[in-house]
């Protein structure tokens, strides 16, 4: 980590600058009416508002999104959304996407060896290959984010977080049948000198930093700085080994905004994030035949479902707890031409992920396997075009082209150091080059049959996707010790895979302003994911079909909002991922059909000026309707019917409530806030096995906030998890001879105090 300390000194000569300008800019105050950052053009984006903060008359204040790629309220948005401005982030102690299951209860994220999984609605990314892609789609400032190790990229400085249920697939198109994550940087504004820093410290030794601090150059340039840094002691005793689930990042981020003349808006950022820790914990019990809950499958197949380990997830002795690094490098902008009719935009990004890591697999002592020479590295690129016009409340349209292209280089094997006196690679990959491009055009419009009340909206889109790679594979090296075959040696089977997809995805939505507060909407959309190949075949790609009712809905003079959506979605092709034999690695296979429906509803209520409560409750009903798979049991590899399964990461009741009151202070204020989540439970795998039920559980978060006067200072204490519980990340057995069943889990109790200035 030699850039480490480098920014560790820009951070603190960050806010050092903070302190500094906060007296510049008490004697120079900005412009009356500084020039809107690049998202507020007629088509896309504006700074946001708390949209669950109270304004001045006690209502509920309304929050700016682009979930449509252009600017509207979100109560005014027809999609099932959250969304989380930059206040609420910090406040919660938001560092990456982790944190946001803190914020958003129905998002579900869980972390298994370097990857992370996502699901929104019992849909998710429950194949992390290098072919694979998300269900989810991911864009920093439209900047698309496609492989599971980039997803551990630091959130800092952000305008706001917003996530989008239900598949995208006009607007946002490659692979959204989950719905999309839109993360939004903050932007340079011009004629402004402000900024912010914050501190804080907690248990497990826990250390954060985050600062930012905006300049103006001129009339019609500015410039933002900002970073980040995060460590902690590991969560859980590993020892011999050490601490295990030890977390340690920083980042930092420069851009540039511009307005060389009036109708033109450019934006410019580079990015860098180190992330330098142990690989995930995983606590490991062998299964043989001996085992408890051990079940004969009518196939033959001996499978452990219903075996059900106990265990301390605090602490469990490893030989070694590995390590992660990654490091990665971004460059993303975006120009709007205001031409009159329309506004031209373009938005894109490039980005450099470096990963290495030594990943502990058998999660007991002695260390057993391992994944030796594990490096992932990646390259990719996104573009976008697009042309949009009309008059808000009348018509409005946008058209538009998109480009994105990946290129990964890939070597890992698996490592027993027990076979041989130097130990023996069971097997081991090269994938020189691992190839995506994915082309698309689009369009959608929105034609107002009733001015400002009654509007139709349609829009549909054309995706090409092509895949090429070149697998070596190497199988068993007795004796090799951990220095891997070099590649192009000898022994390797060579395979050229290649894969080719296209889709015609659509929308197709009627919208009903009843009143200026209260809104209906019905729509039926279509979701695509691009199919893939692994080492033994391809697989195709996953479609999904949603039909969707809602309302969002304000009440009592704005000091009551009620949303709710109902939703069915018809799931074909599922891609899930099962590892059955290690000589060839993890294998993606296609669930014939999945049903899901559901209700969610969101509700807040201002119950006085000191008062705001809030309460979300989801149903959730998912199944797998055709599903023949295969298993790995103790004795090989075998068919079974997974239909009737529950697919991972899909609770059926998830709950939370929140509560914040108010106290006066002089002319600042004590703020106490209270938020809990319950999820009831589920499963972890589509083999629906006892060992890979997460029960029902709650985590509650507390905080008590000083603010004073102006919030341009403001000190908090906080715990987060009060129940200290931990719930399961990962649960896989693998077969096949090996016969281990591992685990990894969740974040534990944290507690701790952080310290905000503003200028």
């Amino acid at each position: 980590m030699r850039n480490a300390p480098v920014i560790r000194v820009l951070l603190a000569g960050a806010a050092t600058l903070a302190m500094t300008a906060t007296a510049q800019a008490q004697q120079t105050p900005p412009s009356e009416a500084p020039p809107a950052p690049i998202e507020a053009t007629p088509t896309e984006g504006a700074a946001t508002t708390a949209g669950t903060a109270q304004d001045d008359a006690g209502q509920l204040g309304d929050i700016i999104v682009t979930a449509q790629k252009r600017a509207t309220g979100i109560q005014d948005t027809p999609i099932a959304m959250r969304a989380f401005d930059g206040d609420q982030l910090i406040k919660s102690g938001v560092g990456d996407l982790n944190g946001l299951t803190r914020l958003a209860p129905d998002l579900n994220l869980t972390t298994e060896t370097l990857f992370t999984r996502i699901s929104i609605r019992g849909v998710g990314s429950q194949d992390v290959s290098e072919t694979a892609d998300g269900a989810l789609t991911i864009n920093i400032d439209g900047e698309y984010i496609n492989r599971p190790v980039a997803l551990n990229a630091a959130l800092f400085d952000l305008e706001r977080v917003e996530i989008l249920r239900g598949p995208q697939g006009t607007l946002y198109g490659r692979n959204s049948t989950a719905g999309a994550l839109n993360v939004i940087a903050a932007k340079p504004l011009l004629g402004d000198v402000s900024g912010f820093a914050t501190v804080g410290y907690g248990n497990y030794d826990s250390k954060t930093a985050q600062a930012a601090v905006n300049l103006p150059l001129g009339d019609k340039v500015a410039v933002r700085i900002a970073g980040l840094h995060s460590d902690h002691d590991g969560y859980t005793n590993n020892a011999p080994g050490g601490k295990g689930d030890t977390g340690n990042s920083d980042a930092l981020r420069a851009s540039i905004y511009a307005e060389p003349f009036d109708r033109l808006k450019l934006y410019l950022a580079g990015e860098y994030v180190d992330v330098n820790q142990s690989a995930p914990s995983q606590f490991g019990v062998q299964v043989s035949a001996t085992s408890p809950g051990l079940v004969t499958l009518p196939s033959g197949a001996i499978v452990p479902s219903q075996f059900k380990p106990t265990f301390d997830r605090d602490s469990y002795p490893l030989a070694d707890v590995g390590f992660f690094r990654t490091k990665q490098y971004a460059v993303r902008g975006r120009a709007d031409l205001d031409l009159d009719f329309a506004t031209l935009s373009y938005i894109g990004g490039y980005r450099d992920v470096n990963v290495s890591s030594r990943q502990p697999l058998n999660g007991y002592v002695p260390a057993v396997f391992t994944y030796y020479n594990n490096r992932i590295d990646s390259d990719t690129q996104s573009h976008e075009i697009r042309l949009a016009g009309g008059k808000e409340g009348a018509f409005i349209w946008q058209a538009g082209g998109f480009y994105y292209k990946e290129s990964q280089d890939i070597a890992r094997g698996l490592f027993l150091p027990q076979a041989g006196a130097n130990g023996s690679f069971l097997n081991f990959f090269y994938r020189p080059y691992v190839d995506s491009t994915s082309k698309a055009a689009f369009g959608q419009a929105t034609y107002w049959v009733l001015p400002d009340t009654l509007s139709l909206t349609g829009g549909i889109r054309y995706t090409d996707d092509q895949k090429r790679a070149r697998y070596d594979n190497y199988g068993f090296q007795f004796n090799s010790g951990p220095t891997p075959p070099a590649d192009g040696s000898a022994g390797a089977v060579t395979t050229f895979p290649r894969q080719d997809s296209s889709k015609v995805t659509w929308n197709a939505g009627v919208d009903f302003k009843a009143a200026r507060d209260n809104l209906l909407y019905a729509k039926v959309s279509t979701g695509y994911k691009g199919g893939g190949f692994d080492n033994v075949g391809d697989y195709a790609p996953e479609t999904l079909t949603a039909y969707e009712i809602g309302s969002k809905n304000r009440f009592a003079d704005r000091t009551v909002e009620f949303n709710v959506s109902a939703f069915y979605y018809k799931y074909t092709n599922q891609q899930v991922q099962v590892l059955l034999d290690t000589s060839v690695g993890a294998r993606t296979l296609n669930a014939g059909k999945s049903r899901i429906w559901g209700i969610e509803t969101d509700s807040t209520f201002v119950l006085s000026d000191r008062d705001r409560a809030h309460l979300t409750f989801n149903y959730l009903d998912a199944k797998f309707t055709d599903f023949p798979g295969a298993v790995s049991g103790l004795n090989g590899t075998f068919p079974i019917d997974l239909t009737g399964n529950t697919p991972p990461q899909a609770p059926k009741v998830t709950i939370a409530v929140g509560y914040d009151h108010t106290f006066p202070i002089g002319d600042g204020k004590l703020v106490a806030s209270g938020f809990s989540r319950f999820k009831s439970q589920y499963f972890l795998t589509p083999f629906n096995w006892e060992a890979e039920r997460q029960q029902a559980y709650t985590q509650t978060d507390l905080s008590l906030e000083y603010s004073a006067p102006g919030d341009r200072f403001s000190i908090q204490g906080f715990v987060r998890n009060l129940e200290n519980e931990r719930p399961l990340g990962y649960g896989f057995f693998t077969g096949g001879g090996i016969n281990v069943y591992n685990f990894s889990f969740g974040a534990p109790r944290t507690y701790g105090a952080q310290a905000t200035i503003k200028f």
